[in-house]
This record gives C-alpha cells, structure tokens and sequence, in this order.
C-alpha cells in the first residue's frame, strides 16, 4: 500500500512511540515473503510495534544508551540486534529464520495463539475492524464475522455462544467500561460507543478468559487505547449520516488528541426506506478527549474522556390494540480513565488505573409513563506483572468496582414517582501464572476471588488453559473456568437479593499456523447455573424474581485465514455450529433462545488494487432460521424462521485534493436485497376467531449504504 492514513479508517498498524529517533525496516521469511504481525520492541521495555501486512515497520524512540532490538514471531527464530544512539536513525531488512523441525517452545505472547488469553482469542489490527465490510465502522459490528458470535439484526452488540449481549464485557486499557453500547429501544440494534481508531488494536476471548478480568459470564472485548501518536494529526470526515472532526498535537513527551462526531439519521433513513415509524430519527453527538504523558524512562499515563449524547423516538405497534405508541429514548453517556504503566526493576510492570462512569438515560412511552435511570460507576485497580523464574511468569492485582442506580418511574403525570435504587460494590482479588512445563508445553493458570455486598456473597473463580505445540506449526491447548457475574440491573433494581450468575466453561482448541495462514478448530461447552427467572417483564415485586434458572450451550468454531496466497488479499471464512436451551426469564421450560441461529457462515475478503489505489471488501453472511413460539400450533414447540443472507461490500479509494491526503469511501449492506426476517411477535390474546395476530421483526431497513470523504490536512507517509 502506498499510503498510511493515521487517524482515520485505514490505520494498519499503530505502533508505541516515545521520541524522535526512527528505526524502520521490512520484515521477511526465508521464501523472501513479507512476516505481517511480528512483535519489534525493546528488550526490558514496552516501547515496540508490530509489522504490517507488508512485513514493514516503522518505530521511534528516545533510547540514550545501548539498547538490544527483539523481533519475535511464533514459529520463527527471535532476531536480536544491539542498537547504541550513535548508529540511529536505523533501516533494517530483517530475515526471519524459522524454527528447525523440532517442536520448539510454547511461547505466549501477544498476537498469538498459545495457552491463556490469546490462544482462545482473535486479535484483529484497526485496519481489519475499520474496513470489514458491512461494519460500517462499528467495532462489535466487525468482531461479529468471527466464528461463535450470534449476530441478530435487532439486538446488536456481542452475542456470544449462546450467551445473551450483557455476558460480554468491555475493557478499555484493562478497565471495565460498564456501558460500552448505545441505549436499547424496541428491535432498533444497539452500536458500540467507542470509535476503533482510539485504540492500538482489539482483542477479543469467545471464553476461557484471564482471571485478571470478570463479570463476564461468555466473553471480553479488550481495547488497548494509543499509547503515543507520531506527528501531529488534522483530518475532517463528512458521509451521509454526519460530519467528524479529528485533532492531535505532539510534544516531545505529552500529546493530547481530540475527536468530535456529529450524526443525523433522518435524510439517510428517508433514502433507504426504514421499516421503522420514526418520529426523530436518530441523532448523536459524541466527544473524546486523550491526553498521554511519558513519565520518566518507561513510564506512561493516559487519560481518556469521552462523552457521548442519543436522542430518537419511533412509534411501537402494541398488536393487542394495534394502536402505534411512542417511544421515546434521550441519553446522556460519561466515561472518564486515567492509567498508569511503568517498570519496576528490570522486569516487572506496575498497572494502576481509576475510572469513572455515568449514565443517565430518559426513556418515555407516550406522553404518560416515564423511566428516568440515573447510574454511576467508579473503578480503582492496581496490578503487577513479572517473572518470578525464567518458567514462571506472574500477574497479581486487585481492584474495587463501585455500582449506584437510581430509577424513577411514573405512570402517569402528576401521580406519584416510583423510586428504585442500589449501591453495589465488587471487591476483587487475582493472581495468574505463565507457567512453561517444558519446551512443548505452557500453562497458565489463575484464580479471581470477589465479593459482592449487595447480595451478601463471595465466590472464588479458577481459571486455566493448557497448550501443547504438536508440530512446528501446530498446537492443541484446553481451557476451563468458572465465570460469575452480578444479575443485571433491570433485575437488581427490584430484588437487591438477586445471586451472581455462573458459568462453566470447557474449551478444546487445534490451530495451525504458518506462512500468513491459519485454520483453527474448537470445541466448547457452557453450562448455566442461577439465571434469573421472573414472573412477568413488567414485574416490580422482588417475590417475582429468583435464580432459579438453567442452561448449557455446546457447539464447534472453525476459522480460516490466508493473507498468503492471493498477493495483496485477505481471505477468511468462519462457521459455528451452536445448539443451547434456557430455562430462565419468564420461560415455561428449556428453550433455545430466540436470538440463536444454529448454523452461521461468514466469509470475507479484502484486497488492495495497487494500480487505481483503493481497497475492496466483501463480506457475506449465513444464519440458519432463529426459533420463535407461535401460539397458533404450539406455545411449547418452537418454530424456525427462514434462513438470512447478507452480501456486502465496501470500497476505499485514496487520492489527493488540493494536495491533501484524501479518502473516498462507499459501503453498502445486503445488496441483493434479501428479504431477512428476524422473528415474529404475537398478541397475548386470542382475537374472536380464536388466532393469535401476528407482526414480522424486520430490519431497521432492508438494505443500509454510507458514502462520505475523509481528509488529512497533514499530508500522508509514504512507506
């Protein structure tokens, strides 16, 4: 590619930099072939960057004495070269030498997949979450073409192995973000609140996740923020929903960046044809200020503020009735962080971090009833990391998670208000251990301990992954875990006695791995204790909730990638294979949820066309009919919807206007205009003729598209 776009949708790779002195280079293989995803950092800090899909690289730093250069990637030799400020700046042409037949040794690190975190995780650069096609720049949006991720149209957010969206949490530089997507109304999906050009890269665990994190009962999406920018940054973005602003300004030590967003979906939806009665389209504004401060040699804070405001109302067909109900939805969203990382000694890494969260959502139905919910959260953590032996590598920490919730409701205006509320702290102790049994095989296994105030209980998590490297290029590994977490608000706000909720989780996993390409297989099974269970949704006595509640979920992930064989492409293809029943909420029996397909295909390509200078991408996607109860055949037996297709596709183009770097972009969701219907609704009751009425639950519109220009007003690098 001839072009890197920093700070905008095509960030290949984004690299850790403290200071002026550049080392790049490009990063081969034996064959000559370019090594994307190698780790190039400094030995005994965290300064360091990754090769792009190009095998080049470009890294800056401030080192004032000797200092050793590692490049690293699994299944090749680690390339070391001493390095003193005299011979800097530095180009380099790495060959990487890949390991003799031998097995060799288990190595965990990141971008890999070993034993722990990344050996049951797929991590996706900013590039592949910006242009994966259909996202339109969503991060969970992406991260759902992956394999084990139920993706329904009017839910939103990160469904995954049969989990519910809430069992997903999001962590922003190893602190929990309690509310990571947008305020949900009536079959409208929810999006994520964060932009994927905040951070460094994503991580994203399906299960079996690190005892460093919890109340998750299914997963973690893990954003690593920008530690340090290059160069100062000036771009401006307009498409057919909004307008974006983006700025940066760098020191020698400290920079601090802001972007603005402006969205209005009113002229879109008119163009496309939502199947939504809107009163007010969607309107959105979001504001997010970083500031980073290198402190010292190693040293790093940064400090984040983001702000984000959602206001529409749509008419909600009550079929009883048929009468069309106003629903209407204002929400105000803070989040503040602020986190430390510096080396203590020669190798170990102190983490600390605090943040603040606060949410105020206003939801109205009508011009009667009123939900305003007022909630504020707080986190302090404190974490260290080293070795303890050359085979044992240890993480321990502790953090303090603060939850206040306060919700009016009034059913009428001028009657009296209904007050809710809740404070609830978590309290959380963790320790971990990389273990290396031997050149072949690697461990990690942990324990998270918590307790929780509110409903009077403590329990303690085990947490361990085994991998065992079977060839040169391939590796076995398990993992299991048990998986708590606090029953969730709109349940808690009633009854504050509500249980933790539980998960068990046993994962079988092959990957192999070489030259850009890997296929990886895995086998998983969940089994659910104390769900919550409720009489009815609109039950306001604690009597009417318990943990009562059931389920299991089972199934098989396959993924294949190969950045290798088509020169310039990227081709992947994920398929699950998911089967899970509950007996929860206000279920009669075990049932399997409404919001799971049992097959689910998703295949993608991108591909870079030198000569015109532009990136195209093409996803498309499969689900298996989703289950629903028809009260006309049977309120026990489950029937199945038709099967969704979606095609998609996007295309980047890159040029200059007036001299400045430039964007054009297009992307377009179900081009062949499938007819995709999610589910049905029924009345409760009968009409005269003893049926049960019924709507279809359909997209928001049958086809979506976005067209805009992103500008850079300092220019482009050329590499």
């Amino acid at each position: 590619m001839k072009y890197t776009l920093l700070l905008s949708f095509f960030l290949t790779q984004v690299c850790i930099t403290f200071g002026q002195t550049s080392i790049i280079g490009t990063i081969r293989d034996n064959n000559g072939d370019p090594v994307p995803g190698a780790n190039i950092y400094f030995e005994g800090t965290f300064e360091g960057c990754t090769s792009d899909t190009m095998g080049k690289f470009s890294l800056t730093t401030t080192i004032a004495s000797e200092s050793v250069l590692i490049i690293s990637f699994m299944g090749y030799k680690q390339y070391r070269q001493a390095l003193t400020p005299g011979e800097l700046p530095l180009v380099i042409d790495v060959t990487m030498e890949e390991l003799t037949k031998d097995l060799g040794e288990v190595v965990i690190t990141v971008g890999t997949f070993a034993a722990g975190d990344e050996s049951k995780s797929a991590v996706l650069s900013t590039l592949d979450l910006a242009t994966s096609s259909g996202s339109f720049g969503d991060i969970t949006s992406a991260i759902s073409s992956l394999p084990g991720i139920s993706n329904p149209g009017e839910e939103g957010g990160l469904m995954v192995r049969g989990g519910e969206r809430y069992e997903t949490a999001t962590f922003i530089d190893d602190m929990l973000a309690d509310d990571a997507f947008t305020a949900k109304i009536p079959n409208i999906p929810v999006r994520g609140r964060f932009s994927p050009m905040l951070f460094r890269g994503t991580v994203f665990s399906t299960g079996g996740y690190s005892a460093e994190y919890g109340q998750a009962l299914s997963s973690v999406l893990l954003l690593n923020s920008i530690a340090m920018p290059k160069k100062d940054e000036l771009s401006l973005m307009a498409h057919t929903s909004g307008l974006h602003f983006s700025a940066t300004k760098k020191w020698d030590r400290t920079a601090f960046s802001t972007s603005t967003g402006y969205n209005n979906m009113r002229l879109l939806y008119a163009l496309v044809n939502s199947n939504i009665k809107w009163q007010q389209a969607p309107v959105s504004f979001s504001e997010n200020l970083v500031f980073r401060q290198k402190i010292g040699r190693n040293g790093m804070l940064k400090a984040m503020g983001a702000y984000g405001y959602d206001n529409s109302s749509m008419y909600y067909t009550v079929l009883n009735t048929g009468e069309d109900v106003l629903y209407k939805m204002k929400n105000h969203n803070y989040f503040l962080l602020a986190t430390y990382r510096d080396q203590i000694g020669k190798e170990w890494i102190l983490h600390s971090g605090i943040s603040y969260g606060k949410d105020d959502l206003l939801m109205g139905i009508q011009d009667t009833a009123t939900y305003d919910k007022h909630k504020n959260t707080t986190e302090l953590k404190l974490s260290f990391a080293g070795p303890v032996s050359k085979k044992i590598h240890l993480n321990v920490g502790a953090s303090l998670f603060i939850k206040t919730l306060t919700q009016d409701y009034t059913s009428l205006p001028g009657e009296d208000v209904f007050t809710s509320d809740f404070v609830s702290p978590i309290g959380a102790f963790f320790t971990e251990a990389e273990i290396k049994l031997t050149k072949r095989i690697s461990s990690r296994v942990g324990a998270r301990y918590e307790t929780l105030s509110l409903s009077n209980e403590a329990y303690l998590s085990p947490r361990l992954a085994l991998a065992c490297k079977t060839t040169q290029y391939s590796q076995i590994s398990l993992g299991y875990g048990h998986f708590y977490q606090q029953a969730q608000d709109d349940f808690l706000i009633y009854n504050n006695d509500l249980k933790s909720e539980k998960a068990e989780h046993l994962i079988a996993n092959f990957q192999y791995r070489r030259n850009s390409r890997i296929f990886r297989v895995e086998a998983y099974y969940k089994l659910y204790n104390k769900l919550v269970k409720y009489d009815s949704l609109y039950s306001i006595e604690a009597s009417a909730y318990n943990n009562h509640g059931d389920g299991y979920a089972r199934g098989i992930d396959l993924f294949f990638r190969d950045s290798k064989t088509i020169k310039n492409g990227d081709f992947w293809l994920s398929y699950s294979l998911m089967n899970s029943e509950r007996d929860y909420r206000d279920h009669i029996q075990a049932m399997t949820p409404t919001y799971l397909s049992r097959h689910n295909l998703s295949i993608a390509y991108k591909h870079y066309f030198e000569v015109a200078d532009s990136y195209l991408s093409m996803g498309y996607t499969f689900y298996s009919g989703r289950p629903y109860v028809d009260p006309n055949i049977s309120k026990l037996v489950q029937q199945e919807t038709e099967a969704l297709h979606n095609l998609s596709f996007s295309i980047f183009h890159f040029t200059e206007i007036f001299g400045k770097f430039t964007m054009l972009f297009a992307q377009v969701s179900n081009v062949l205009g499938s007819n995709n219907i999610y589910g049905y609704r029924f009345t409760t009751t009968p009409d005269h003729s003893g049926r049960y009425r019924s709507e279809a639950i359909l997209p928001v519109s049958r086809r979506f598209f976005l067209v805009g220009i992103h500008v850079s007003f300092t220019g482009q690098t050329e590499i």
